[in-house]
């Protein structure tokens, strides 16, 4: 019976030991088989960078008419009211002729002459009013215009059509186009004109003092971080990779910087991988795992 029972402790023993070698194994296959890992790298491409200038004013409305006194009477009556919303050819007021004391003529009706809002009426019932004297101001509601002033060292920078972007004092953001830039400065200032054009939009209001985003100095060429350039020597190198997937310090002429971006205006081309993020222990003929696409 004890010979038995040394017999199947023996046999379990065995067993144990051999299933432990092959996970054993097993583990160091899957070790083996793991990839190195891969280093940051990135393509040169051709992309365009400029810089912002910042502008201010505040915005008007694009359109904006003063409706006046066509001949000298007594205001009949007014059929509209400050804020009001009004259509193009609507009835604003009516004039009887100072001279109508038979009633005979009939009251001069003034329309408006765009659709808008009612900003002012400077006018009430039984008034004497002279011809061309102001009456009822309209304001359109097909945008705004913005008129602004930059120096003159920007004021060739930027370019007539060109997008830009608002941002008002309460963080709304509105989208719009330079229209135009003045020919000359103004001569006490030195600051040239520029007028800047919006859309409508119910984030924004008139009078509303805004900050513009203007693009200026743009320029299209091969940029890279500007951390990942070194200098050695008076001069600057990139951490350039073969098609070997090997390290090689390139010396590149810098060009202007953008931000964190700097232009490489020779020592590389477009398509070309370099080192996107760098430890200090790179060496010429480094190994680099390059991420597969």
């Amino acid at each position: 019976m004890y010979k038995y029972r040394l017999l199947f402790i023996t046999a379990v023993i065995l067993f144990s030991v051999s299933l432990a070698s092959a996970q054993q194994r097993e583990g160091g296959g899957r070790e083996q088989s793991q990839s190195r890992p891969t280093s940051p790298v990135s393509v040169a491409e051709v992309s365009e960078q400029y810089h912002l200038i910042s502008v201010v004013g505040r915005l008007q409305p694009k359109s904006r008419i003063v409706h006046y006194i066509p001949n000298a009477g007594y205001i009949l009556d007014v059929s509209i009211e400050e804020g009001q919303r009004v259509d193009e050819g609507q009835k604003l007021f009516s004039i009887r002729r100072k001279d109508d004391v038979t009633n005979i003529y009939k009251p001069t009706v003034v329309t408006a002459r765009i659709s808008g809002w009612v900003s002012q009426v400077q006018i009430q019932v039984e008034d004497e009013v002279d011809a061309n004297d102001p009456a009822v101001v309209i304001i359109g509601t097909e945008g705004y215009v913005l008129d602004a002033g930059i120096s003159d060292k920007d004021a060739f920078k930027v370019r007539i059509g060109q997008r830009v972007t608002a941002h008002t004092i309460g963080g709304a953001t509105i989208t719009g186009i330079l229209v135009n830039r003045s020919q000359e400065p103004d001569y006490d200032t030195g600051l040239f004109s520029l007028t800047f054009h919006f859309p409508n939009s119910q984030r924004t209001y008139i009078g509303e003092f805004v900050t513009i985003d203007l693009p200026a100095d743009r320029t299209k060429g091969l940029f890279v971080r500007r951390d990942l350039v070194i200098r050695r020597y008076g001069k600057y190198f990139l951490w350039t990779i073969n098609d070997e997937e090997k390290l090689a310090a390139r010396q590149v002429l810098l060009g202007p910087t953008y931000g964190d971006l700097v232009r490489i205006d020779e020592g590389l081309a477009s398509g070309e991988k370099y080192l996107a993020l760098l430890t200090g222990r790179e060496k010429e003929g480094d190994s680099v795992a390059v991420p597969e696409k």
